[in-house]
């Protein structure tokens, strides 16, 4: 009697993503930013009626709330490039204060941003998805503001592609080269 073994087959994800255990982890993380968009999509649209008769200060507020919690988000996520670039500083071994050693601390911090990295961003693009919504259905305008967060928002899509291709090193750095552009286009769009 021959024994039936069973046989893997790679999942989508484990082409990018090879520890099983941190692609599980994306994929909670993935499924519940797209659960959390798809509920900000329906409570818009149940709620429609009442958004649409907000007074414009008043809407503009509520929509710049999911823009604002995205970008301190970011900033966060964003903080990890400079935090291995610190790592990578032979000098930072020196650098004490009082009797300790600050590199400790810096890969302290190291750690908790590579593990929060991918989750923290993946629920932060999820906030994004809904201020971009918001931002269309009510009185939509190519202005400066409006263009500048299309053009945020294309290189935040692109930035997550690019993201599972890190995991691999196979991104040609693209993932740091849309990071910087990324953050250029928001802060521009947020500062108008």
């Amino acid at each position: 009697m021959e024994s039936k073994s069973k046989v893997s087959h790679p999942s989508f994800l484990s082409k990018f993503i090879p520890s099983p255990k941190e692609r599980k982890n994306i994929i909670f993380y993935l499924v519940l930013s797209s659960c959390l968009s798809a509920a900000g999509i329906l409570l818009i649209t149940a709620n429609q009626e009442v958004l649409m008769g907000m007074d414009e200060e008043s809407y503009k507020e509520f929509l710049k709330q999911f823009g604002s919690i995205a970008r301190i988000i970011y900033f966060v996520v964003l903080s990890i490039f400079p935090i291995f670039l610190l790592l990578k500083w032979n000098g930072l071994k020196e650098v004490k204060w009082k009797d300790i050693e600050i590199k400790r601390f810096v890969q302290f911090a190291g750690k908790l941003l590579r593990k929060w990295h991918v989750p923290l961003a993946l629920l932060a693009t999820a906030g994004v998805v809904l201020h971009g919504i918001l931002a269309i259905i009510r009185d939509f305008h190519w202005d400066f503001t409006n263009i500048t967060g299309i053009l945020s928002s294309i290189t935040l899509f692109l930035l997550v592609g690019m993201g599972f291709k890190r995991f691999k090193r196979k991104d040609r750095a693209w993932h740091l080269k849309l990071a910087i552009t990324f953050t250029i286009f928001f802060m521009i769009h947020a500062s108008f």
